[in-house]
């Protein structure tokens, strides 16, 4: 059991800097997003950890993932506002995704299937796929931007998985969708989906590989898109022309996939 402590723990550090990330990306003060000193690097890269209302630089006992905001309870140290329970939030829900994820690899071997012996190396992996796409999906969600530098990083990552486990037909995957999205972008001119979309299919094509998995990923985040479109028309938050940000359903598309692609795929294939 203790494996799971350490994952859980980690996991609450890792969504303490997905919280840095994804206030970065999406804030508008130009002192958190523009590095002084290396304005070419994205913005959560560098610079240290400031309140969001009075911007004073908090110290590392006020960065303790968790603890420190149950310790101050839920307000600034220095301005008493209360802060945003979305910090507490992600970091709780990133620690039981690392869990999660552990157990499945023990129980269910999904991540083993293709991946060959399990490693150390195979589930940092997936740590940091699941992990990035949960920051890219909420960024969208939010600003409706899928920022290049974390899609890059993602990029970056899987194929260097690519060059250790020598599938470097996964490329032509990921390019065949790239290529189809961006059809798609050209058709609709842009309205139908964004060119962040276009970028984020060929990282979902690297990361999925199996064209199987990819048309299992593709189906249901068009699927559950439409459905969610629908809903929020029906409720009246959206109408036909308004813009529907498309990076969270096809990021879920994607983590769907890997999971239980496979099975979805022999179920389709067996009513045929």
């Amino acid at each position: 059991m203790i494996e799971y402590f350490i994952l859980f723990v980690l996991g609450l550090a890792v969504g303490s800097f997905l919280s840095v990330v994804v206030y970065r990306e999406t804030s508008d003060d130009s002192e958190d997003t523009v590095s002084k000193f290396s304005a070419w690097l994205p913005a959560w890269v560098t610079g240290r950890s400031r309140c969001d209302n009075c911007h004073k630089q908090l110290a590392w006992h006020d960065n303790i993932p968790l603890l420190s905001y149950l310790a101050l309870l839920g307000r600034c140290r220095y301005c008493n506002k209360k802060i945003t329970v979305r910090y507490p939030l992600v970091e709780l829900f990133t620690a039981l995704e690392f869990v999660w994820l552990y157990w499945l690899i023990q129980q269910f071997a999904f991540f083993q299937q293709l991946e060959g012996t399990y490693s150390l190396i195979v589930l940092g992996f997936w740590l940091f796929i699941f992990s990035l796409s949960f920051a890219l999906a909420v960024v969208d969600f939010q600003k409706g931007i899928l920022p290049d530098s974390l899609i890059l990083t993602g990029i970056v990552v899987a194929v260097l998985r690519l060059a250790a486990t020598g599938r470097w037909e996964f490329l032509l995957t990921g390019l065949a969708l790239f290529a189809f999205f961006l059809f798609l972008y050209l058709v609709t001119q842009g309205k139908g989906i964004g060119f962040g979309d276009v970028k984020l299919a060929f990282f979902i094509g690297v990361v999925l590989g199996w064209w199987q998995w990819v048309l299992v990923a593709m189906f249901i985040a068009f699927l559950t898109g439409a459905i969610a479109g629908v809903i929020l028309i029906v409720l009246g938050k959206k109408t036909l022309k308004s813009a529907l940000p498309f990076g969270p359903f096809l990021l879920g598309g994607m983590l769907i996939a890997k999971i239980a692609g496979e099975y979805l795929w022999q179920l389709y294939i067996s009513r045929l």
